[in-house]
C-alpha cells in the first residue's frame, strides 16, 4: 500500500509488528498498512534484544519497499536506546528505515540526546516521539518544537495507567486533554499531525470504527494497527468521505471563478461560505484524496 504514497504523512495505517518475526511478517503487513511498525520495545524480552536487532540487518534490507518502515525504540534513558540506534544507523542511511518513534519520551533534552546520537542518519528530522505520562504530556510543545522532531504521538497504553484511567472507553474522557494538547504542539511546532494510538481490542471492528473517527473529529490523521485486519477500517475512518470531496470539489472550483474579484471570499450554492482559510482546507482534503488513490 505505501508504494504508491509520497510520503510519511500520506500513511493512514500503521502495523505493529514484532521485530523478531520481521522477517515472516513484513510482507504481509505490506499488503495490508500503509506503513510498518517495527517494535523493538514492548513487543521483545530484553533478553532477545540483541537478537533482534541482528534479525533486522537482515530483513529489512530483503523488504520490498510496498510500505513505509518505522522502528520503534526503546527509551533515550535506557541502554537499549543506544543499541538499537547503532543497529540501525546503517539501515536508515541504506534508506530501509524511514524514521523511529522514540518510546516514552521525557522532555526536549531527551530529544536533544537522541538527535545528537542519530547526527549520523543526516539532518532529516525523523525521531517520532511517544509521549506516554503526564510529565510528557505537560511538556509537549517543548518535545514538539526540540531539533530533530518529525512528529509527536501519544502512548496511551501508559498513559491511561500514569493517569489512573480505567481500562477501555470508560477511560477515554480522561483522555481528551492529552489527545488535544498533542494536535495542538504538533501544529504550533509546524509538524504534522499525529499519528492516534492503536485500539487494543482486536475483535470491536465497531469500537475500531467510532474510535477512529473521534481521533479525526480531534486532528488526528491515521492511527497505530495491532491486527492485521485493523488497516482497512483505520484507513476508511481517517480517509475523506465522498461527501467531503464532492464539498472540497465545490469549495476550489468557486475559488478558480474568484481570480481578479474584488474579494477573496464568496458563497456556494449550498449557503457555504468560502473564504482563503476554507480554500486551504479544500486544499488539503483533495490532497489527502490523491495520496490515497
Amino acid at each position: 500500500m505505501g508504494s504508491a504514497l509520497a510520503s510519511l504523512e500520506d500513511a493512514l495505517a500503521w502495523l505493529y509488528v514484532p521485530a523478531p518475526r520481521a522477517g515472516e511478517l513484513l510482507a504481509k503487513a505490506a499488503k495490508v498498512a500503509d506503513g510498518i511498525v517495527v517494535d523493538l520495545e514492548d513487543a521483545v524480552h530484553p533478553r532477545q534484544r540483541a537478537a533482534a536487532r541482528e534479525h533486522l540487518a537482515e530483513a529489512l534490507p530483503a523488504h520490498d519497499g510496498a510500505a513505509f518502515v518505522v522502528v520503534r525504540v526503546n527509551p533515550v534513558s535506557t541502554d537499549d536506546f543506544a543499541a538499537d540506534v547503532a543497529a540501525l544507523t546503517p539501515l536508515v542511511q541504506a534508506g530501509h528505515v524511514a524514521a523511529v518513534r522514540v518510546a516514552k519520551v521525557e522532555s526536549a533534552e531527551e530529544v536533544a540526546t537522541a538527535r545528537a546520537a542519530t547526527a549520523a542518519w543526516g539532518p532529516e528530522p525523523r525521531l517520532i516521539c511517544q509521549l506516554e505520562s503526564a510529565g510528557a504530556i505537560a511538556r509537549a510543545h517543548e518535545i514538539a518544537a526540540a531539533d530533530g522532531v518529525h512528529s509527536i504521538m501519544l502512548g496511551e497504553a501508559d498513559l491511561r495507567a500514569d493517569l489512573r484511567l480505567p481500562r477501555g472507553a470508560a477511560g477515554d474522557p480522561g483522555l481528551l486533554l492529552a489527545r488535544q494538547t498533542c494536535v495542538l504542539a504538533s501544529r504550533a511546532a509546524g509538524l504534522p499531525s499525529p499519528v492516534g494510538s492503536a485500539f487494543t481490542d482486536v475483535t470491536d471492528t465497531e469500537g475500531l470504527r467510532e474510535t477512529s473517527a473521534r481521533l479525526a473529529a480531534l486532528g488526528f490523521v491515521g492511527r497505530s494497527c495491532i491486527h492485521p485486519k485493523q488497516p482497512a477500517v483505520v484507513r476508511e475512518a481517517f480517509a475523506p468521505s465522498e461527501a467531503d470531496l464532492a464539498w472540497a470539489r465545490s469549495v476550489l472550483a468557486e475559488a478558480g471563478t474568484q481570480d481578479g474579484a474584488d474579494s477573496a471570499a464568496s458563497v456556494l450554492a449550498d449557503g457555504s461560505f468560502v473564504d482563503p482559510a476554507i480554500v486551504r482546507q479544500a486544499e488539503r482534503l483533495a490532497a489527502r484524496a490523491g495520496a490515497a488513490r
